[in-house]
């Protein structure tokens, strides 16, 4: 007689009398059936169910959840590292380096040779605003207005009529400006002369400061307002063109800057 399943795992277990066996014992081992008969709703199925849904939509909040923060930090450590990365690295910091016993060779020239790149970069950037006309303050043409806004980073053109006394104060101040904040192109034009920019760009009073970044206008000067009447301090038409981004030099509006 061929052994039952107890004998094939233990060959000296006796043979099982299934005659003996309890209804419990009898019962197959296994799911329950939810549904057990034709008039059942399928009810206990249905909560079963709406939980296992309910289990995997908190599984996906929770992944989805953890991948947003996941991306948070990645952006906010490569931003740190770009950073990084552009920092300034000045003479003294090297200096400073190189005094202290447990100077690092390797570090301090890693330091030394971006400080040389920096200095590389700074110099060919004066070059191209020198070109440009950067550090002085000319008229331009109205057909030159687009090529002047998008050829430098940082721009300031001032739409001015040439009968308005506020616009020769305004002239003034920029010209000053020019000089002193070089990482910007300072001009003029001429709005009799440019109605076309002066209709697209709503100028509606002279004078008229229109300051630009990338070729994009970020904001403007209209007449003296909020410079404190005609004899407003120069530093303080540099700090609202500061504001806008349209200066890249630090300043502070309170030091006293020799123009």
């Amino acid at each position: 007689m061929n052994p039952d399943a107890f004998q094939r795992a233990d060959p000296d277990m006796p043979r099982r009398n299934y005659a003996t066996d309890t209804e419990h014992e009898r019962t197959v081992v296994g799911p329950r059936p939810q549904k057990t008969h034709a008039d059942s709703t399928g009810f206990t199925s249905q909560c079963a169910g709406l939980a296992t849904d309910g289990v995997m939509e908190q599984a996906i909040t929770d992944k989805l959840t953890q991948t947003m923060q996941q991306g948070v930090a990645d952006g906010y450590n490569a931003r740190m590292e770009e950073d990084a990365a552009n920092r300034e690295v000045t003479a003294a910091e090297i200096d400073e380096k190189a005094d202290k016993a447990n100077c690092d060779d390797d570090e301090l020239e890693r330091l030394r040779a971006r400080r040389r790149e920096m200095m590389k970069a700074a110099m060919e950037k004066k070059q191209k605003n020198q070109q440009l006309g950067h550090g002085t303050y000319d008229e331009i043409a109205e057909e030159d207005f687009l090529k002047t806004v998008t050829s430098s980073d940082l721009a300031v053109v001032h739409f001015y009529h040439k009968m308005f006394e506020k616009c020769k104060i305004m002239d003034m101040h920029l010209s000053r400006c020019s000089k002193k904040f070089f990482g910007t192109r300072f001009v003029k034009l001429d709005a009799e002369k440019s109605m076309f920019f002066v209709d697209k760009l709503k100028i509606k009073t002279l004078p008229c400061a229109v300051f630009f970044k990338d070729g994009v206008a970020v904001g403007r000067q209209v007449g003296f307002d909020g410079l404190g009447g005609d004899e407003f301090r120069t530093v303080d038409l540099a700090w609202r063109i500061k504001e806008s981004g349209s200066i890249e030099e630090e300043f502070d509006p309170d030091d006293e800057i020799v123009w």
